[in-house]
């Protein structure tokens, strides 16, 4: 499949990869981000068969003729190596890694790009990761590092701000309700230069919404059927039924609260699309902007942004306090800095 096939989809993303080949600007590391790993897949190879391609025409487009697009052209490619997750566990483990980097540190077939995929890169553990980042800091020449992965938060920074960041989301989620409730219309609060009175008002807005989430886990579950019963007696089991009723309201927090941390990631990888040149009409979700004044950002702002999105996700992960944690973003976001 050649690159021209997603066009459609994302055209100034796959120009900007063609002028990269055409002008031999081609980066050595990608993180594909999206949220069909058989789609990240594909647009892995397609942009890999261009990479790799030995006669490319002058906008940086595939020949279709040489040996390295023929290769692509019958799945035969010499120099291409592909890691999934492996087991039970479905985890990519550190041997794997080692395994891995060995192979890329081998000297490729002359003439041919070596190309090293890591399909759902977030299934490696932090010991599989910092394994991968020799590799990652130094690859060697001649080569070329996709990582695949519909849940970059679980990704240390060190890899991910070592790679060129490839935002391919697509499938379209419902955020009416969230709509309705004010988060898209809190986000549009944090741009550059809003100062700390819209960061934190948005952070407060945001805040408000996840207190509600808390206080209808704590209601749905105790609607629930299992809840403690009305005429026991028993200390022990009573304390045993309470205990089972709180850990069932925080699970059932806990999932309602990352449906808002994922729409406000989703809100983040659309403004870098846009901030990369892409129709809001071909967005998954423009209805994210309806009614809302969407912050103008460059492509660099939009990354940054992300970035700490990233940071706050994978501390609210880490159980640090969520509204220390949403202060902290917003107020980065927003911070005013002199000219």
């Amino acid at each position: 499949m050649p690159l021209s096939d997603f066009n459609t989809i994302f055209p100034n993303l796959c120009e900007h990869l063609r002028q990269a080949k055409a002008k031999g600007r081609t980066g050595q590391a990608y993180l594909l981000v999206g949220d069909d790993i058989d789609f990240l897949e594909r647009f892995a190879l397609a942009w890999a068969r261009t990479a790799a391609c030995q006669s490319p025409k002058d906008d940086g487009t595939e020949c279709g003729e040489c040996k390295s697009c023929r290769h692509f052209s019958d799945n035969t490619y010499p120099e291409l190596f592909i890691v999934r997750p492996q087991s039970k566990s479905r985890t990519i483990s550190v041997e794997d890694m080692h395994g891995f980097d060995h192979i890329m540190g081998i000297s490729s077939t002359p003439g041919y790009l070596k190309v090293g995929m890591l399909v759902e890169a977030e299934r490696m553990n932090d010991a599989s990761q910092n394994a991968f980042l020799k590799t990652l800091e130094e690859p060697p020449a001649g080569t070329l590092l996709l990582l695949l992965t519909v849940n970059p938060r679980m990704l240390l920074p060190t890899i991910k701000s070592r790679c060129q960041v490839v935002s391919l989301l697509r499938n379209k989620q419902d955020y009416s309700t969230l709509a309705n409730a004010g988060l898209f219309k809190a986000l549009s609060l944090l741009k550059r230069q809003a100062g700390a009175s819209k960061g934190l008002a948005a952070a407060a807005a945001i805040g408000g919404l996840l207190a509600q989430c808390e206080r209808a886990a704590a209601e749905a579950v105790k609607t629930a059927k299992g809840m403690v019963a009305d005429k026991e007696t028993d200390p022990r089991i009573l304390k045993q039924l309470a205990d089972e009723q709180a850990a069932r309201v925080a699970a059932e927090y806990v999932r309602q609260r990352n449906i808002i941390i994922g729409a406000i990631h989703a809100w983040f990888l659309q403004r870098m699309l846009i901030s990369s040149g892409a129709e809001e009409a071909l967005l998954p979700n423009p209805e994210m902007y309806d009614g809302v004044e969407l912050p103008q950002v460059s492509p660099d702002e939009a990354s940054q942004d992300l970035h700490y999105m990233d940071e706050f996700s994978r501390a609210v992960a880490a159980n640090v306090d969520i509204k220390l944690a949403l202060d902290v973003l917003c107020l980065q976001i927003s911070e005013k800095h002199s000219s």
